[in-house]
């Protein structure tokens, strides 16, 4: 078993301090994700009012109403009430975040890799007396993180969490099983919007290790450092060992596991792991994402759905918005 470097990690008691009855809002980026969130956010407009959005490049002939920026300090000087980070992992997404924490603004993100990388920033949210939530960064549209909140409020003990949370390995793996080489089967993920242009996250587990870091905080009140968690590339398959597994009824997933052990400590990796093909695990494909959640008591919760991707992602990042909003909490 490989130890695991803990990060501080403390919440402190959660007072939401109140705010105004019509929210302000900043959207950072506007790509595939917060270009969906913009359009949901125009069905709540009693609720929230779009003060600004941060892009790259100007942008020009956009609503009036909204100041369409490129710094993103500038958007800060709105005065916004909420934060809707949207960007890469970037040192802009980093330090976006961090300003929103100190000037007390609340935050709906979906970035997995600062979050994890950065949980201070939660830390410090809560004693500020806003909100730091991040739904969307675990599963997409498939409600993992909400999942493991409302199991540990209602009293269970999670014993280990299991499953896929990586739609590109899917997707690459797939193809894998087709006879397809790695690098096409990457350049096909990539056209098919799954892979980044540097797909090496999706591709060496880094993307499900900070996955498992950010469930390991709901789960068992435990912030690993996401670096430290082992994970196996999927360059370390041959694909004709994928293709070979898939002929004799296996499928090779990229599996993401957390358990707790007996001494108390969790264990958490990211492995390459053929399973039968009637396996629940074996079954997603392509962006789809399942999750096996189980409970000391013995219940067992499986989820099941579409885990990246403009709908399901917006969706869930819109979530966490009417869940501030019907709360009062804004």
């Amino acid at each position: 078993m490989t130890q695991l470097a803990a990060l501080d990690f403390e919440l402190p008691s959660h007072n939401v301090r109140p705010l105004r009855t019509r929210l302000r809002a900043v959207l950072l980026g506007c790509g595939t994700v917060n270009s969906g969130v913009l359009d949901g956010l125009a069905e709540m407009s009693e609720a929230v009012e779009v003060a600004a959005v941060v892009t790259r490049r100007p942008r020009a002939g956009k609503d009036g109403r909204t100041a369409w920026l490129t710094d993103i300090r500038d958007a800060f000087d709105t005065g916004p009430d909420l934060v809707i980070e949207g960007l890469p992992d970037c040192p802009a997404a980093e330090k976006a975040l961090e300003l929103a924490v100190e000037r007390g603004i609340h935050v709906v993100s979906a970035n997995k890799a600062v979050i994890a990388r950065r949980p201070d920033l939660e830390v410090r949210a809560r004693r500020k007396g806003t909100r730091f939530v991040y739904s969307a960064a675990v599963g997409g549209g498939v409600p993992v993180l909400e999942t493991v909140i409302r199991l540990t409020s209602a009293g269970e003990r999670i014993a280990r969490v299991r499953g896929v949370l990586n739609g590109t390995s899917n997707f690459v793996l797939g193809l894998l099983e087709q006879g397809t080489g790695f690098d096409e089967a990457i350049a096909a993920a990539q056209a098919a919007g799954f892979a980044e242009a540097d797909p090496s996250a999706d591709i060496d587990g880094l993307d499900a290790a900070a996955k498992l870091a950010l469930i390991a905080r709901k789960a068992f009140a435990f912030a690993p450092d996401a670096a430290s968690i082992p994970a196996q590339s999927l360059l370390s398959l041959d694909p004709g060992q994928v293709c070979g597994a898939r002929e004799n009824g296996l499928r090779y997933r990229q599996l993401a596991e957390l358990t707790r052990l007996e001494d108390g400590t969790i264990d958490a990796r990211v492995s390459l792991t053929a399973l039968p093909e009637d396996h629940p695990l074996a079954r997603p494909e392509n962006e789809e994402n399942t999750v096996e959640i189980v409970c000391e008591s013995g219940l067992k919760v499986v989820l099941h759905g579409k885990g990246a991707g403009r709908s399901p992602t917006a969706g869930a990042v819109l979530a966490d918005i009417r869940d501030l909003v019907e709360a009062g909490e804004v």
